[in-house]
């Protein structure tokens, strides 16, 4: 079952984050993250984007969000795309659950397009976006530093909607916060 989160879940969504932080180069955090700064990081993205879990017989198996790609307002329409997975529980297809769900959603709330800023030795993510659809749309080469190398780092995207250039975009349909009951929901079928 994939459904938004709840407190209950933050704690091992923070565990699997410093995992991620201290074992890989997913992300570019260096350091571990206090669990205080991470349900505070929860609750901000919780006001306006979706973040979902994915659980199976009362365990959970990752989690996904967006988030803000840029806070200028022209880029309102596009969200940041963020998937983290039990580090025990990778290459089974829960990825591509949470994306379809995360997609699902994005496509309901009216963003125009997706996108995820992917390590390039994170090859795995890479080819979940690409069985998506989405498009590497940039690389910015050796610009992050971590574990004694540096890293270049992938921008990939999805146009979930064909833009019109003569006709502005709908109004979103997630500003009012996903913490209130008629948000806290995850489409059918999932």
């Amino acid at each position: 079952m994939i459904r938004m989160i709840e407190e209950d879940d933050i704690l091992t969504c923070w565990w699997w984050y410093n995992w991620y932080i201290t074992h890989s180069t997913c992300t570019f955090e260096t350091d571990p993250i206090d669990g205080n700064e991470f349900t505070e990081r929860v609750h901000r993205v919780r006001r306006r984007y979706p973040w979902i879990v994915l659980q199976e017989d009362k365990e959970l198996l990752g989690y996904a969000y967006l988030d803000v790609f840029n806070e200028r307002a022209a880029y309102d329409h596009t969200a940041d795309v963020s998937i983290y997975l039990n580090p025990q529980e990778t290459g089974k297809g829960y990825g591509k659950r949470l994306m379809k769900a995360l997609e699902d959603i994005a496509v309901k709330d009216g963003y125009y397009s997706l996108i995820s800023i992917i390590t390039e030795t994170n090859t795995s993510s890479m080819h979940l976006h690409e069985s998506f659809g989405f498009k590497k749309a940039g690389f910015l080469e050796k610009s992050g530093y971590k574990d004694g190398k540096w890293l270049g780092v992938a921008y990939y995207q999805k146009n979930l909607v064909e833009a019109d250039d003569d006709r502005a975009p709908q109004p979103l349909q997630n500003l009012d916060p996903y913490l209130e009951n008629k948000h806290n929901r995850v489409p059918e079928n999932f």
